[in-house]
């Protein structure tokens, strides 16, 4: 077997490994001692060769078992490569149903990289990104890459638009106001290359407003109207004129349970260790994963309007068929006794579909209206 180029064999290896159900890699190559062209090249299973030791207190994870299956090419004097050795078998298991999860063969060519960028820029979410792409591939497995790969890719967008000196003007600014006011707080974030990832700063006021008005905030990540187009999160307070007031804002490179830690534990660090009593977000689970992570005895509740405005979505079939959901509008906005919700059915059947409804509005009043203080629909 000949090819033209050594790419071209390792193109061929690699089709042949994702048939079979394993990675491949290069793993060698050698130059002429006389004219310095590469004249022998060595293809293998990612699992070839035999693990490192290391002493390092957190070794990183090493797949390498002593694989023997690779595919040796060498360069005739004609300019063509030939196959000079050829190992077939492998000593561990193939998986070519999987195939689309070794690293090796997940790549976003540029034609999907502007689709991502493009839907990202409206608004869409790595997750529905990666779902409309299935869609349009005819299953996750034909994508050619991971949900993680779009996140990976949408992050590094961001620190390379950060990297044209904005992140330098960010800190000669909050250092500045600093300067002017002790009490003004910031933190930033940095990745393994020290690139600026996320950031969170709050103000002088935000911070006395807190001490005062901080038993119950909002905290929501969907203004995305910078020109990153990274998530704004600020943290929403009410005070005494029943008017929202800033106790914090931030800048983040995802919306991950790992970053919504690390903001959700530098805002708390900055308004003195104090946790709020109550919080309302939208229904993100990375979200809600970290509240309960950070502040696992404040209480926990969706955001009104996040919920009613996912009720033609989530319940469409029900308002085609009945026309309103009267008991459960009336129980949520306004907190009244189960009698007065029978008196004003108006137009409504008295079916047991509506007797259920009805016990069902009880139980959201009692649980999750009653025991607790919310600052409102936070609409």
């Amino acid at each position: 077997m000949e090819f033209h180029s050594d790419n071209k064999a390792y193109e061929f290896y690699s089709e042949y490994a994702k048939q079979k159900g394993f990675a491949a890699s290069k793993v060698s190559c050698r130059r002429s001692k006389t004219s310095g062209e590469w004249i022998d090249t060595k293809f293998a299973c990612t699992r070839y060769g035999k693990k490192r030791k290391s002493d390092a207190i957190n070794p990183r994870p090493c797949l390498k078992i002593d694989c023997k299956a690779s595919l040796e090419v060498k360069r005739r004097y004609d300019g063509k490569w030939f196959v000079c050795n050829f190992v077939r078998e492998h000593n561990h298991d193939l998986y070519p149903e999987h195939i689309h999860y070794f690293p090796s063969n997940r790549r976003i060519n540029s034609a999907d990289k502007y689709n991502i960028n493009a839907l990202h820029s409206v608004g869409v979410k790595p997750s529905k990104i990666f779902a409309a792409m299935a869609k349009q591939y005819g299953g996750y497995e034909k994508i050619g890459f991971l949900e993680k790969d779009i996140r990976n890719h949408l992050d590094k967008e961001r620190r390379l638009a950060l990297e044209s000196g904005d992140a330098k003007a960010m800190l000669e600014l909050f250092t500045r106001m600093q300067e002017e006011n002790p009490n003004f707080f910031y933190a930033m974030d940095l990745d393994e290359e020290q690139r600026l990832v996320n950031v969170f700063w709050v103000d002088a006021k935000g911070r006395e407003d807190y001490k005062i008005f901080g038993d119950a905030i909002s905290f929501d990540t969907t203004y995305i109207t910078n020109k990153y187009k990274m998530p704004f999160a600020p943290f929403i307070g009410v005070n005494n004129h029943s008017q929202s007031t800033l106790l914090g804002c931030a800048l983040l490179a995802d919306e991950t349970t790992c970053t919504f830690v690390w903001l959700m534990k530098t805002w708390i660090r900055a308004m003195g260790g104090k946790a709020p009593s109550a919080i309302l977000t939208d229904q993100d689970q990375a979200m809600k994963a970290a509240i309960a992570e950070v502040f696992p005895n404040a209480r926990h509740r969706f955001c009104l309007w996040h919920i009613l405005r996912k009720i033609p979505q989530k319940l469409g079939e029900v308002l085609r068929k009945h026309g309103t959901l009267l008991h459960f509008t009336l129980c949520a906005t306004k907190i009244i006794s189960s009698r007065k919700i029978h008196c004003r059915r108006t137009n409504f059947n008295a079916t047991k579909t509506s007797s259920r409804r009805i016990r069902r509005a009880k139980i959201v009043k009692k649980d999750f209206a009653r025991p607790s203080f919310f600052i409102g629909r936070a609409k």
